[in-house]
């Protein structure tokens, strides 16, 4: 019930959010009497860091095209004036 306090979930909502994330391994659970506390997990976390950086350098790849694409169009606007 802590967790869904600060938003406009319900609980069954927020069991559901926190399964896909601990499928993902983003997250893990263990068992403390009738409490299942939940932390960040260090391997999860680093593989989507790393699928991060692999997508921020494709995006950056993908943005200097366009922007190559653009400026050669510019360029060829200009000649045709």
């Amino acid at each position: 019930m802590e967790l869904a306090k600060p938003f406009d979930m319900t609980q069954p909502a927020i069991s559901q959010h926190l399964k896909v994330l601990e499928d993902a391994g983003l997250i893990v659970r263990r068992s403390d009497g009738t409490k299942r506390p939940r932390r960040l997990a260090k391997t999860g976390m680093e593989a989507l860091d790393q699928w991060l950086a692999m997508l921020r350098k494709a995006l950056e790849k993908n943005y200097d095209r366009l922007e190559e694409v653009l400026a050669s169009t510019e360029g060829q606007k200009k000649g045709e004036k």
